[in-house]
Formats: structure tokens, sequence, C-alpha cells
């Protein structure tokens, strides 16, 4: 038995940018039958560029600090991405809501426990990033 839940387009787009064993750990706990929400990925590899706003966001542009990772120091500018965000899908809308990413990724961890596949939650960090997980550096 299968999940009712697929990667639209755009996630399967950004999915493809990371290694094989994200793309099967994350593709294995959507289609899970016990995935708790559908998700979307909001982001795989990243330029440098891409990186580089991220970092301002808090620092010299508006809004909260998003990461502590300089441009060449994330595992999204890796490429293929050694890292993936996921934002559980509810609603008909993205939530950042740790009510509804808590379970999602006691699910994925569970998933990679179950396919016997390494991976860091972000979540678990002092400066929680819920979105964020990634290959452990080896």
């Amino acid at each position: 038995m299968r999940s009712k839940y697929n990667w639209g387009r755009t996630s399967q787009r950004r999915l493809a940018t990371c290694t094989p064993g994200i793309q099967r750990l994350m593709t294995a706990a959507l289609h899970h039958p016990d995935c708790p929400h559908d998700m979307s990925i909001t982001s795989g590899h990243r330029t440098h560029e891409e990186q580089a706003a991220l970092y301002a966001k808090g620092r010299t542009t508006p809004g909260p600090k998003v990461t502590n990772a300089k441009p060449g120091q994330s595992r999204h500018n890796s490429y293929p991405s050694e890292a993936v965000d996921i934002v559980p899908y509810v609603n008909g809308s993205l939530s950042w809501d740790w009510d509804h990413i808590n379970p999602c990724a006691e699910h994925i961890k569970r998933v990679a426990a179950e396919l016997g596949i390494e991976i860091e939650w972000g979540g678990d960090w002092r400066m929680r990033d819920g979105a964020h997980w990634q290959e452990p550096k080896e």
C-alpha cells in the first residue's frame, strides 16, 4: 500500500538535483502509507549566489536570519546536493508550523532507519532548521 501523495513537478525538479540517496529516502518517505502530510521540496542544489542571498537575510537585507552557512559552506552548494529542504504541505499551502514539521521529521527518520540510510535533520541543531535534511559528512 502506498500513500496518496506524489511529488509535484517543481518538487521533482528540485529533488533531481540531490544525491541518489536523498532522492531515494525522500521519495520512499512521501510514498510510505504512514506519511503524515503531503510535502514539498523547497530547495535542493543552490548556487553560491542563491546561498549568498539567503545568508544576507537578517544581516544586510530585511528579515530573520535563515542560515549560518556562507556561500560554499552549505551542503546545498554541492552538486549533486547533499542537502534538501522539505516542508509539509497542509490545507493547500506550505506549513512552517512545528506541529506539522515534527511528525514529518519523525516519519522521515523512521523510513531512513528502515532503509539503512544515514541522514541528519536540521531540527536537531541549536539553530533549528525544520526543513533541512543532509547526508552526514564522511
